[in-house]
């Protein structure tokens, strides 16, 4: 065998290889029946091309690229400036429905980063191939870390210039805990007293007393005497001293009754 067909051969056996190599670690799929579909981000977190696309914590694709579309906007007018292209295959599209939900995610503490896919309901529509849907935002670390960083300047800032009446307060506080606890042990020890017990009793009976008084006055026959002392009241009113001497010497009292 001539080396020229020797080269040949080894070249398109390593060429095999390459492509075998690259099938199986899913860089190419020429017998694969997955769907595109865009989602869109403003921030993407530090995913990139290549990552995996799970649904339900399954992989199911991977994100086929990353493109900045300054120009895009959704249908109801937001701007959104960044495009991932992603994969899925045949078995999980059906799960993908148009109230799902697009996150960007984190394997571990520093794992990977990878897209995450709610399953949608049953009552919601399947995309097409190539549809445009909106993801999630992941939140901004280093905004979150900078806001704390200024938080906590303040605060210091805070201290350092109402150091005295931190002190105080804190002084305040302390002195005001004490006495609470003070108040505590008094009244524990105050109930305990068989005089105080006594006196409470007494006043427990006083009120169910005057609750009882009270209860016999909102009676009808309580009613009944208020109108007859209102007429008798009010049948006294015009008569005066004058009057009254006349009645009992000209006519007497015996006269009147009887």
């Amino acid at each position: 065998m001539k080396v020229e067909t020797k080269v040949g051969l080894l070249a398109v056996a390593s060429l095999a290889l390459i492509v075998l190599f690259a099938y199986f670690m899913g860089f190419i799929s020429p017998f694969s029946s997955a769907q595109e579909l865009n989602v869109m981000y403003n921030y993407a977190g530090g995913i990139e091309e290549g990552s995996p696309v799970r649904v339900m914590g399954i992989k199911v694709g991977k994100v086929k690229s990353i493109t900045f579309d300054p120009n895009y906007k959704m249908e109801n007018g937001e701007e959104v400036k960044l495009r991932l292209t992603i994969t899925i295959n045949k078995k999980a599209w059906t799960s993908v429905r148009k109230d799902s939900r697009f996150f960007i995610n984190l394997a571990g503490v520093i794992g990977e980063k990878f897209l995450e896919i709610s399953p949608g309901t049953a009552e919601a529509s399947e995309f097409s191939g190539g549809d445009f849907v909106r993801g999630e935002d992941p939140p901004r670390i280093d905004q979150l870390i900078s806001q704390s960083y200024g938080l906590a300047g303040k605060i210091i800032e805070l201290v350092e210039k109402n150091e005295g009446s931190v002190t105080n307060m804190i002084q305040q506080l302390d002195r005001l805990t004490t006495n609470f606890n003070k108040t505590l042990v008094l009244l524990d020890k105050t109930t305990k007293n068989k005089e105080v017990s006594r006196l409470l009793d007494n006043a427990v009976k006083i009120s169910d007393d005057v609750a009882y008084l009270t209860g016999n006055l909102r009676s009808k026959k309580a009613e009944e005497t208020y109108d007859l002392v209102h007429k008798l009241l009010f049948r006294l009113e015009p008569l005066d001293g004058p009057a009254l001497k006349k009645f009992f010497q000209d006519e007497g009292v015996k006269a009147r009754i009887f």
